[in-house]
């Protein structure tokens, strides 16, 4: 008896750990189109290019309205058939593009990518409160950068 009750007290604390970031394809993939934010819907457009060993990825946050303060697009991840690459955005690399838009862009090495490979771009908002949400684009095929 008292290795059943050892045993259900060990996964009820298993369960009570931190949140921890989407795990690699599935949890991504699980990512919703359209996010709300304090009942604004946000949903995000991705433009990755390729060029000699770099790969770029251009994320457009689009809201249906006046996005509120804090909302900042923080990381960008892209699923393919060979596994995830993931980039971060940091200051420097995030901008309004309007009262209903915020982009960001990430860049790292191209290895195992290809222009023409069709990909699942998802990307990591942070809210004015320090909540990670995530928010998939629609696939898109990466393009070669000129």
């Amino acid at each position: 008896m008292r290795r059943v009750l050892l045993l259900l007290t060990m996964l009820a604390l298993a369960g009570c750990s931190a949140p921890q970031a989407p795990t690699p394809t599935v949890e991504l993939l699980g990512a919703p189109a359209t996010l709300n934010v304090s009942g604004t819907l946000v949903t995000a457009l991705a433009m990755p290019t390729v060029r000699i060993g770099t790969f770029k990825v251009q994320v457009r946050l689009h809201a249906d309205r006046s996005l509120g303060p804090g909302l900042r697009l923080t990381g960008v991840y892209v699923v393919t058939d060979a596994g995830v690459w993931k980039g971060a955005v940091g200051s420097a690399q995030r901008s309004a593009c309007g009262s209903t838009c915020l982009q960001g862009k990430a860049s790292g090495s191209a290895t195992g990518l290809r222009a023409g490979q069709t990909v699942q771009v998802v990307a990591r908002v942070q809210d004015g409160q320090g909540r990670a949400l995530w928010v998939r684009a629609p696939k898109v095929t990466v393009g070669a950068a000129p």
